[in-house]
């Protein structure tokens, strides 16, 4: 098991954050535009965002290099997730959020992606069995493990929680064994903490 800590600072963020002009072209979009706030836009294309996902990318390409793999991001957001998958080569996307205000968004982001797809649902009420990979970048907002229990065996997962507390932060792990206590897998490749200086974000990749 590969065991990681890194600072956040030392990430080259570079690759991630070239693809943040085709988000702002996507504001172009009225849909888009009328669909989300300054703010929130502000949420999640700051630094830090951007660090957290050069660390899960930059591992998932350690991990899966086979990228016809279907893919399913849990709690997509803005879909920019997807759309860096996308970029990088991975061509089979799927992506669920439970708010549906941002699916025009992320459609419109990722429609050159002929094989995304956006579910607008609470992922504990999809069929989790399609997929070869999921991906969960927010463990920290769902509150208990129906989905995880969902997923069958043999499934690889990556999942991300935090230590940062917040209103919509319902499930935090003070550390990444915590995070590995509560998601039991079969194998682990991979352990880690970002230190992010004010907080820190933890992932473990593996099989279920």
């Amino acid at each position: 098991m590969k065991t990681l800590y890194q600072y956040g600072k030392d990430l080259n963020h570079s690759r991630v954050a070239s693809f943040i002009p085709e988000v702002m072209n996507s504001l172009y979009n009225e849909s888009s535009l009328n669909s989300t706030s300054l703010t929130e836009i502000r949420d999640a294309f700051r630094l830090k965002q951007i660090q957290g996902k050069t660390w899960l990318i930059e591992n998932l390409e350690e991990f899966c290099q086979d990228k016809t793999k279907k893919i399913l991001v849990v709690g997509s957001w803005f879909g920019f997730t997807s759309f860096c998958l996308w970029k990088l080569g991975y061509n089979n996307v799927t992506e669920v959020d439970p708010d549906f205000r941002l699916e025009n968004f992320a459609r419109h982001l990722n429609r050159f992606n002929k094989n995304f797809n956006h579910i607008s649902a609470d992922v504990n009420s999809i069929d989790l069995n399609n997929y070869d990979i999921i991906i969960n970048p927010s463990g920290e907002h769902i509150a208990d493990n129906t989905w995880f229990n969902n997923i069958k065996l043999g499934t690889k997962v990556i999942i991300h929680s935090t230590d940062y507390p917040a209103i919509d932060h319902t499930n935090l792990c003070s550390n990444q064994e915590e995070l590995l206590f509560k998601y039991v897998l079969d194998s682990t490749y991979l352990i880690g903490t970002l230190d992010l200086q004010t907080y820190k974000r933890f992932m473990i990749i593996g099989v279920k």
